[in-house]
């Protein structure tokens, strides 16, 4: 039983990370009433008690080539938040995903060698297991526990000698309830019966600024095979509205706004950047093509880093490519099209994709990743408690 009201640092980097962060803090404050918690995060983290010492979505930017545009950023959030937690002394810091910085500030933290240093949970690992292996072992250096969301990832880590704890996908926590599919697309001016191809070009504007004019272009093709082809573009929360004002859609495609998974629920196939969304995407069952585009710089590193067979997650924990994957020149109208148009109209291509992808839902584990997080973060403070007590 903690005999006070904990003090916590915890940070999420981008949009995903403030949904699973918004998690872990309604479980938390269930369980310490009077607890005071501080750090980085968006909206949903804010509404679930986050100080906000920075809106995450002022860190949505990714590739070797963008953070060199935001150093000076960085450098500045980075020595804010040290000197945070140094006049603060916070009992425990939760550090979601965003390897990047997390590590930086985990690093800077310890050479300050501070008399009472917080404990430290890692929630979401980096993916070490597609590059640089080596940061498994570090974190084992700076970090208490680390809390998983994919089962293959504990092995690592016991290697290493770092505690971990499989928690389950927090995507089964943040799936809720979604309107019939007649409901849903009478309101977009279709028909219950109509074809739909979701398309999800990113969370970030760079992401959105590459991806979606070639996603648009290959509507086109796809509605010279299949005139009756609905399409329905799903605009990230993150990214301005007026943003998408840019892009000439046409006719043939509309618009939602925070209906990403009524969308992934009911569209019969998806083109979606690799990202979180692909887990999205195969837990609700239905046949996606994956693709990414970056700076030349960036996938030239990339290309010399990463240690696995693919990019998108689904195929990771399939063990083989349920799904297509199409990487930067790749990424072609044509391409785009000719991939999605069996998983429109091909029985056995349909139904071979929908196999593969119910076995990847089967091993995200099961609903409560939040307040598994919460117990392993009461364990740490527990743990705190007992030091600062001898």
């Amino acid at each position: 039983m903690q005999t006070k009201s904990p003090t916590i640092f915890i940070s999420a980097g981008e949009a995903s990370g403030d949904a699973h962060g918004a998690g872990v803090l309604n479980a938390l404050r269930e369980r310490f009433t009077g607890a005071n918690f501080f750090g980085i995060g968006g909206d949903k983290m804010a509404a679930a008690g986050l100080e906000q010492l920075e809106d995450s979505r002022r860190l949505a930017f990714m590739g070797f080539a963008e953070v060199v545009r935001h150093l000076l950023f960085i450098y500045q959030l980075r020595a804010k938040i040290i000197g945070e937690i140094t006049r603060r002394k916070p009992d425990l810091l939760i550090l979601i995903d965003y390897p990047g910085f997390h590590f930086s500030l985990m690093r800077k933290l310890k050479q300050l060698k501070l008399s009472r240093p917080p404990k430290v949970l890692y929630y979401i690992s980096p993916q070490v297991w597609a590059w640089k292996a080596g940061r498994a072992r570090e974190l084992a250096g700076l970090a208490d526990h680390i809390a998983v969301i994919f089962p293959f990832e504990t092995k690592i880590y016991d290697d290493v000698g770092l505690p971990c704890t499989f928690v389950g996908h927090p995507l089964l926590d943040e799936i809720k309830p979604v309107p019939p599919r007649g409901a849903f697309l009478n309101s977009l001016g279709f028909e219950a019966d109509d074809r739909v191809v979701a398309i999800l070009p990113g969370s970030r504007k760079q992401e959105v600024r590459r991806h979606l004019p070639v996603m648009i272009q290959a509507t086109a093709i796809v509605q010279r095979f299949m005139p009756g082809v609905r399409f329905i573009l799903a605009e990230s929360s993150t990214v301005p509205e007026q943003f998408f004002k840019n892009f000439s859609l046409g006719s043939s495609i509309v618009s939602v706004r925070g209906q990403t998974h009524a969308l992934l629920s009911h569209a019969n196939a998806a083109w979606i950047k690799s990202g979180s969304s692909t887990i999205e995407a195969a837990y609700f069952g239905h046949p996606f093509v994956v693709l990414y585009k970056t700076s030349v710089l960036t996938y030239w590193l990339g290309k010399r880093l990463v240690k696995v067979p693919f990019v998108a997650m689904a195929n990771l924990l399939a063990g083989e490519q349920a799904v297509p994957e199409l990487l930067q020149q790749n990424v072609t109208a044509e391409q785009l099209a000719g991939e999605i148009l069996p998983f429109l109209k091909t029985p056995k291509a349909i139904e071979s994709c929908r196999n593969k992808l119910k076995r990847v839902r089967e091993k995200l584990g099961t609903p409560g990743a939040g307040k598994r997080v919460a117990d392993i973060a009461a364990e740490l403070i527990a743990a705190r408690e007992k030091e600062d007590a001898l």
